[in-house]
């Protein structure tokens, strides 16, 4: 439960880091990561995970980042935690200033949430850990059980504009949880999704009860609403 406490304020300060600022709209997904706070300098462009910042020598060196997408970084390697949980970063485009937050000079790993096809296609991302981290269960179909982290699902992130249903029971069966994405948009690029880094305070779920996911709204406890 302690890990999960510092999970919330983590994921409020990282957001309230966002800047906007007027750059060209990349195409697709991708986040360019600095290492001076300014921005204004070079920069190393990530389009996939990153277990091991040490491998493109960033390493505990970020301190703005700007880009497309939902993205996560950790301030420990491989997707975990050290002190506190990821800063979230989501937005149509935009950028984060981490100078003046816990995460300056401290993200050492960093993975995307949503498609690898398109940021803001229908897909969803399951997580074993509180608050986004450790392993992965992800995909954009039915799921009629979701294999190695069956009664494991600890947080989840939904991308684009389909809702999702998420059950207790293996093969859509068990309490159901129907979930409409949030709606952003910047500089002309929208987004859609969800994140809920506690299953309880998110979902209203008892932690590690996911068990199977359909695409598509099939249950009258409705989580956020059409648009």
């Amino acid at each position: 439960m302690g890990s999960l406490v510092r999970v919330l304020p983590a994921l409020v300060a990282a957001i309230s880091c966002f800047t906007a600022l007027a750059i060209d709209v990349p195409s697709p997904r991708n986040l360019n990561a600095y290492n001076n706070s300014a921005a204004d300098g070079p920069y190393y462009e990530f389009l996939d995970y990153a277990p091991d910042l040490r491998d493109q020598g960033m390493d505990n060196s970020i301190k703005v980042v700007c880009g497309t997408g939902v993205w996560l970084l950790y301030d420990g390697y491989y997707y975990g935690v050290e002190k506190e949980g990821p800063a979230l970063f989501a937005n149509g485009y935009g950028c984060a200033n981490y100078t003046n937050s816990y995460y300056y000079d401290k993200i050492s790993s960093l993975r995307y949430a949503g498609s690898p096809n398109g940021f803001d296609n229908a897909y969803y991302n399951l997580y074993e850990g509180g608050g986004f981290t450790g392993n992965e269960f992800k995909g954009n179909k039915n799921a009629p059980d979701v294999s190695y982290l069956d009664m494991k699902v600890s947080s989840l992130i939904t991308s684009g504009e389909s809702p999702w249903t998420f059950f207790t029971g293996q093969n859509y069966t068990g309490e159901a949880k129907c979930v409409y994405p949030n709606v952003i948009n910047s500089d002309g690029v929208t987004m859609h999704y969800y994140v809920a880094g506690s299953m309880q305070y998110y979902m209203g779920l008892a932690d590690n009860s996911i068990r199977s996911v359909a695409k598509g709204c099939l249950s009258d406890n409705i989580i956020g609403h059409p648009h």
